[in-house]
């Protein structure tokens, strides 16, 4: 008897669920200004259906409170981003009825979906055998298929993709004036590829050419090394046949190994520095008593730090986890981390100096607190005092503040004055906290109408501007001239690039989406801590603070995404394995 009204219970609690997951949907439809999407619909009734047997389906699992529990704390974290990045998206903001009343209604479907996907992943899959024997005939293989897969998409775009701050970093070589806001090492190496080729050939092009080939010599080989890795540890087929095919034909992948920007060499040695993390993961003992890993370790990290700005302040923030997880040999991590912090110090110290590279422009850090302020200036003008207005405008000239986009920083950091903001950044400051508290809804608008493309898995208007399919022209004596020997390809790439033709494929657009990757991750933890493997959270924890660094910084771009997209097919293989397969 009690069984039978446990039973009816749970199919009225799946009637109600599945009905809320309609009104929740319905509700961010609404947000768009239209009155409905799920009313008075054969569609609406087959949503209902679906959700319903969804929701039977995991009733009849018999989920413990446990695994409930962590999928409605994933499912609610699901339903706050979906709702406020559909709410930015269209609102610019995410102060909306709807929003807040479509959290609740969606919560119970995404915890559903997130509870089923932990009830079967929580003990991972095993791996039958020991690790394969992987030779260097291997490895060579996979390095050739992967660069001879980019041979195309070279004579496509030749001599190569030189947009974004390539033609600059070649001014300023040609110019003798390397600044550090951009990495040098990666600077010097686009610039000494332009001095060969005009020298040897006398023309920039073949210049181009040089660094293309150089750079997919570099991406290949250490992409290699990942499909090894994957083949070493008896990953599923599926998994080493995907991630081939994924680094060699995804056009995110093919067109950042033939586009010159830093984010290129970057991400491929951050995927090469996780199987690192990985390795140390499966034998900790090997690595601590390895001087030759532990130099390894360090190399890699400093290579990290010599291509992105951004790779040592991820890395400060990822140490005290490193040092908490590997507490039995903290002395020899703390260590390794002051040597790779001491290696930074001397690289941007004594041997800028040598090379007299000048400082990069400190407005770089602040796209926050001048976007914030731009805001409030221009939503609330009145609400603000002459004092105020003029502390920000002293910093940020007017037209600055006149040509605020809530979604791209630049067009106010070309008018904020970061000389001025070093030498006395107090008044500032003060002034900035002092609006903040009377603005805090304006604020937190301003922070997530910024980053939202980075966390909401949907179509955005506006800052999803995935790669520069072109050569930028800066000035004549630089630029790189695209003569493409396959106009065809060109022009599919092209298509992708700036028309974003991908979205006319629903499942395989999913694939291009930044958010997807960080809900990856994002579960990846979730599954970490249901499992109580505790220890492994680090595995995941240097992607997750790069991505903090990137929200700082002024649009949301897939280049700077592109290491989280790169390393989801180890992000995919840390969900699948087993927790037991991992040497405590």
């Amino acid at each position: 008897m009690i069984s039978r009204i446990y039973g009816i219970i749970e199919k009225i609690a799946a009637v109600f669920a599945a009905f809320l997951a309609v009104v929740g949907f319905n509700l961010l439809y609404g947000v768009r200004g239209e009155s409905t999407m799920f009313s008075n619909s054969v569609f609406s009734m087959s949503v209902f259906g679906a959700f319903l047997f969804l929701y039977h389906y995991i009733v009849s699992k018999s989920l413990d409170r446990r695994t409930l529990m962590y999928g409605l704390a994933g499912g609610f974290l699901a339903a706050l981003l979906t709702s406020m990045g559909v709410s930015l998206n269209y609102l610019d903001t995410i102060w909306s009825k709807n929003t807040f009343w479509a959290i609740p209604c969606l919560t119970p479907f995404f915890g559903g979906c997130i509870s089923l996907a932990l009830f079967y992943l929580k003990d991972g899959f095993s791996r039958p055998g020991k690790d394969d024997e992987i030779g260097s005939r291997w490895f060579l293989f996979c390095w050739l298929l992967l660069f001879l897969s980019w041979v195309p998409v070279l004579l496509a775009s030749w001599p190569g993709i030189f947009s974004y701050d390539s033609g600059l970093q070649l001014g300023s070589f040609v110019d003798k004036r390397v600044s550090g806001h951009h990495p040098i090492l990666h600077t010097f190496l686009l610039g000494i590829c332009r001095w060969a080729g005009v020298k040897l050939f006398e023309s920039k092009n073949a210049g181009a050419v040089l660094y293309s080939l150089i750079q997919m010599l570099l991406m290949s080989g250490m992409y290699a090394y990942v499909c090894c890795y994957l083949k070493k540890k008896r990953s599923p087929k599926w998994l080493q046949t995907g991630t081939f095919i994924f680094l060699a034909f995804h056009p995110v992948n093919s067109l950042m190994a033939l586009c010159a920007t830093k984010d290129s060499i970057f991400t491929a040695l951050f995927a090469v520095f996780l199987v690192q993390l990985f390795e140390i993961a499966e034998d900790r003992e090997r690595f601590f008593s390895s001087v030759k890993w532990q130099a390894v370790f360090c190399l890699s990290v400093f290579l990290l730090f010599a291509f992105r700005n951004n790779a040592f302040h991820a890395f400060v923030l990822s140490a005290p986890f490193f040092m908490w997880t590997f507490q039995k040999h903290w002395k020899r991590m703390g260590l390794m981390i002051l040597i790779c912090l001491g290696l930074y110090g001397l690289y941007t110290g004594p041997v800028y100096k040598a090379l007299g590279v000048e400082k990069g422009d400190p407005r770089e850090m602040c796209c926050v607190l001048m976007q914030s302020a731009a805001r409030v200036y221009n939503l609330d003008y009145l609400g603000l005092t002459e004092e105020e207005k003029e502390t920000f405008l002293s910093i940020i000239r007017e037209e600055g503040m006149d040509s605020y986009l809530s979604w791209f920083a630049d067009p106010v950091k070309q008018h904020f004055n970061g000389e001025k903001f070093v030498q006395n950044p107090g008044p500032f400051l003060k002034t900035w906290f002092s609006v903040g508290m009377r603005h805090k809804k304006i604020y937190i608008d301003s922070f997530l109408t910024n980053t939202y493309g980075y966390w909401y898995p949907g179509n955005s208007d506006h800052g999803r501007n995935y790669l520069e399919y072109f050569c930028s022209e800066v000035r004549e004596d630089v630029d790189v001239v695209m003569v493409s020997k396959l106009p065809v390809l060109s022009e599919f790439y092209r298509k992708i690039s700036q028309e974003h033709s991908y979205k006319k494929l629903p499942v395989v657009s999913a694939t291009f989406n930044l958010g997807v990757y960080t809900w990856l991750l994002l579960f990846a933890f979730l599954l970490l801590l249901y499992r109580r493997q505790y220890k492994e959270l680090f595995l995941g924890i240097p992607l997750f603070m790069y991505l903090l660094t990137t929200m700082l910084g002024p649009i949301v771009t897939m280049r700077y995404h592109y290491p989280l997209i790169a390393c989801g097919p180890l992000i995919i293989f840390l969900i699948w394995r087993r927790d037991k397969e991992w040497i405590k």
